[in-house]
């Protein structure tokens, strides 16, 4: 099994906890720490963290990424907001909007993801198939679902994971929970698959220095 180093969620920002483990993961020998990433990526307190500016650190450090998700980058960065409505179903742009410091320069930066030769996007919503055999391959993935869901909640929360390992029976990730409690969790795989299909649209990114 991979090991990965963890790292809790200090409040709305588990996708920067996210990147954070890939980044110590994959590149060890830089010794960044989840406050350097904090300031790299411009977090806000309270407000969600999109890759564009962590994945230019981790693009220009030798890593790759593949990314597939819904969203129309190029319209989100020219359009502004209504080019990323157009191209998010309706709870996760709700969410989005409402937890997104400012939407508009979110998408200005998306170009720096576009527009870097160590990023591939496939523009629509990944299948189970497409999780299990990214996963196989080089690297380590990260993976947006429903937090309610997996937690046996109603309602929706969107919320990032890193996937260490998917057997035949279960998913083992690190949850960048609140309490800390969440390295090298185990869920059933039925369960798991569940509350990343109740997103919509979710987004699977896949990272490797290969």
């Amino acid at each position: 099994m991979k090991q990965v180093p963890y790292h809790a969620n200090p409040g709305n920002a588990c996708a920067l906890a996210c990147y954070a483990m890939v980044a110590q993961y994959l590149l060890p020998e830089e010794g960044i720490t989840f406050e350097q990433l904090a300031k790299i990526a411009s977090w806000q307190k309270g407000y969600v963290v999109w890759g564009f500016l962590a994945w230019k650190w981790l693009m220009d450090n030798g890593v790759h990424i593949t990314d597939y998700d819904t969203i129309d980058y190029q319209a989100w960065a020219q359009q502004g907001t209504e080019g990323l409505r157009e191209s998010t179903p309706p709870k996760e742009f709700e969410y989005y909007q409402a937890n997104t410091f400012d939407l508009e320069e979110e998408g200005r930066r998306a170009t720096l993801a576009l527009n870097h030769p160590n990023f591939s996007y496939v523009q629509r919503t990944p299948s189970w198939q497409d999780v299990v055999a990214e996963c196989k391959k080089p690297g380590i993935c990260d993976i947006t679902l429903n937090r309610h869901k997996l937690n046996g909640q109603q309602g929706f929360d969107g919320h990032r994971v890193v996937i260490i390992e998917i057997t035949d029976s279960e998913v083992v990730f690190h949850d960048p929970n609140r309490e800390g409690t969440g390295a090298y969790r185990k869920e059933p795989i039925e369960l798991f698959r569940a509350a990343v299909e109740d997103f919509g649209a979710f987004e699977l990114a896949r990272y490797s220095c290969a």
